[in-house]
């Protein structure tokens, strides 16, 4: 039986947004924001969309909104080359607009509808920005130029579903991610012969249902199926890849440069989960217990102050709380009733009977809920209650010379006393135990 407590999950979710209020910092040249490494300030780019969309699905006003958005607005980069113009760098990337920033801030500004607020940054400019930026094989580098990687497609896509939902690059995106060429079996960090990854399935496979796909089309039933699988429900992360780097040659006028992109930190289990609440079969056990599992060893690992562990430095990281918060909130909101099953609402209960189970009498549903007798265990008993044993034992040894008279009522009398002051001391003990 599958088992998810909401009100620790709620726990959770309280624990985090209280971190992410306490670690705004603000800009020396105005607004602020979040730094990836939420106790390190001056605030980063991605990191001040990303803190505002873990306000936003966890049901939170977001913190600081106008001063990030100042913030935002003044680190959007301008420039005559459309390459750059309306893209955002990272504190890591020299400067350089990339997608690692200017899609999390793209589908940052469209979720939380901030076209309109007077501070907010040109998001028309910012969603070009993706646009010029996109590879003509339909998927996406850290910039033009760079060879396409999984997880800056799917950020991208993501980004334009929100922000340009009829955009056609979102088509080509999807081409690419779908082409059984690149990725036969799984989705892995780059196309070819990488090996297949738990976080990039996941990740791939919740950005082709916010592109509009059905979880039972055959093309991701398959995959679905992989990741349950393959997921790691006692792990945060996943092995050999909870750190995604690589190098990139680039064409320059003196022939080329090596330029290493942002690294991506992947909390493996929290993307899978997210992507398991879509699977086309969760509501059967083997699916159900899984995610219950992963959410169950998401809730035990949040540390007390509302963070996650990292296991690649000592620093509280963003990338652990977002992907969290994430699955926290999604878990709230839980489709439980499908096409075909019936919902019986009882006092203090509801109850939804799956199709196939609506002729099953309630008795044999709620089965696993009843409380059940334990059974007597005669050897387990008598240890427990040595005291009384040995008590009886001695009462019925005693009776019995009694009534041959072998021995005296005197004689029972001093027999049961030691026995008695046993089960005094043994009653006195289990009551200090308990």
């Amino acid at each position: 039986m599958s088992e998810i407590d909401l009100n620790q999950v709620d726990g959770a979710l309280h624990r985090s947004i209280t971190l992410l209020r306490r670690t705004y910092s603000d800009n020396p040249t105005g607004g602020g924001g979040w730094y990836h490494m939420l106790e390190r300030p001056p605030p980063g780019a991605t990191a001040t969309a990303v803190a505002l969309l873990a306000f936003h699905a966890a049901g939170e006003r977001p913190h600081r909104l106008a001063d990030a958005l100042t913030f935002l607005k003044a680190r959007q980069l301008k420039s005559d080359d459309l390459r750059i113009d309306g893209g955002w760098w990272t504190n890591t990337s020299g400067e350089k607009p990339v997608v690692e920033a200017t899609a999390w801030v793209v589908r940052c500004l469209a979720t939380l509808r901030c076209s309109l607020h007077p501070g907010s940054p040109d998001l028309a400019r910012a969603v070009e920005w993706l646009r010029q930026n996109h590879d003509t094989s339909g998927g996406w580098g850290s910039f033009l130029g760079c060879p396409p990687r999984t997880w800056l497609t799917c950020l991208a896509i993501r980004a334009l579903v929100e922000a340009a939902p009829h955009d056609p690059a979102i088509e080509a995106g999807v081409e690419w991610l779908l082409d059984q060429r690149l990725f036969p079996t799984a989705w892995g960090a780059e196309p070819g012969n990488a090996a297949p990854r738990v976080a990039h399935t996941a990740m791939a496979l919740t950005t082709l249902l916010k592109a509009g796909f059905d979880p039972r089309d055959e093309h991701l039933a398959r995959r679905f199926d992989w990741l349950a699988e393959h997921i790691d429900t006692t792990s945060l992360d996943e092995v050999r890849n909870r750190v995604e780097t690589t190098k990139v040659f680039l064409k320059t006028s003196d022939g080329s440069e090596i330029w290493r992109p942002p690294p991506l930190m992947h909390y493996a289990l929290p993307v899978a989960a997210t992507a398991l609440l879509r699977h086309p079969r969760a509501q059967e056990p083997a699916v159900a217990d899984r995610l219950a599992e992963a959410v169950n060893t998401i809730v035990a690992k949040q540390c007390d102050d509302g963070s996650w562990p990292n296991s690649h430095d000592m620093n509280l990281t963003l990338w652990g709380v977002w992907p969290c918060v994430e699955l926290l909130a999604a878990t709230r909101e839980i489709r439980l009733a499908r096409p075909g099953d019936q919902v019986v609402w009882l006092e203090g209960a509801v109850v939804v009977r799956q199709a196939a189970w609506r002729e099953a009498s309630f008795e044999k549903i709620a089965r696993p809920l009843l409380a059940r007798r334990p059974r007597l265990h005669p050897i387990r008993w008598a240890r427990r209650h040595w005291a009384w044993v040995v008590l009886v034992a001695s009462g019925l040894a005693g009776g019995t010379g009694l009534l041959l008279e072998l021995i005296d009522a005197k004689d029972l009398a001093l027999g049961l006393l030691v026995p008695g002051v046993l089960l005094v001391i043994q009653t006195v003990m289990q009551r200090r135990q308990s």
